[in-house]
């Protein structure tokens, strides 16, 4: 079974992602700027439109060889980011969780609420025991979204990811079912 191509989180509409969402996503990032950068490595304020299809083109295609499922985030017309599941691993039935919100849809508890929403189907509908969450140790919102999903902190993980060139330690979360 796959997770279904459309979730609800309350008012937000969950979209598996297509190629005309790349403008959105392109919209989203460069509205961003540095907020995104700081944290997301593929992300800097010129990102165009066809940065933004490139990226709803590989999301496409991790869905259909079934490594991630990451959906558009939506709040009736408005796009407001991306959140999913990827490097999924049937056989061990584990994932990764990621999530990102555009700077003006900050504080209003999207992530949260989109990713508890994957979450759900993850366990659900791919049969995972067991989903990741890994961010900057200094990415305090981003945390503070794994804790309010219930991830327990399992440990910090030395010079994991490279920020701006500099080696950044990450906090490990876990959601276990």
């Amino acid at each position: 079974m796959s997770m279904p191509s459309t979730l609800a989180a309350g008012d937000l509409r969950l979209r598996r992602y297509r190629l005309d969402h790349g403008p959105f996503v392109a919209a989203a990032v460069r509205e961003s700027g540095r907020h995104l950068a700081r944290y997301e490595t593929w992300a800097h304020p010129g990102f165009d439109d066809d940065e933004g299809r490139r990226h709803a083109s590989w999301w496409e295609q991790a869905w259909e060889a079934g490594t991630a499922r990451y959906y558009a985030i939506w709040r009736g017309d408005r796009y407001l980011g991306s959140v999913g599941i990827s490097g999924i691993d049937l056989e061990h039935k584990t994932a990764g969780l990621g999530y990102w919100v555009r700077a003006s849809g900050i504080g209003e508890g999207v992530a949260t609420a989109a990713a508890s929403a994957v979450v759900e189907a993850a366990f659900e509908d791919e049969g995972l025991q067991r989903i990741e969450v890994m961010t900057a140790v200094g990415n305090a919102a981003s945390r503070r979204v794994a804790e309010k999903l219930g991830a327990g902190l399992e440990g910090i993980l030395r010079k994991r990811q490279v920020l701006d060139g500099i080696p950044v330690d990450c906090a490990l979360y876990s959601i276990i079912r």
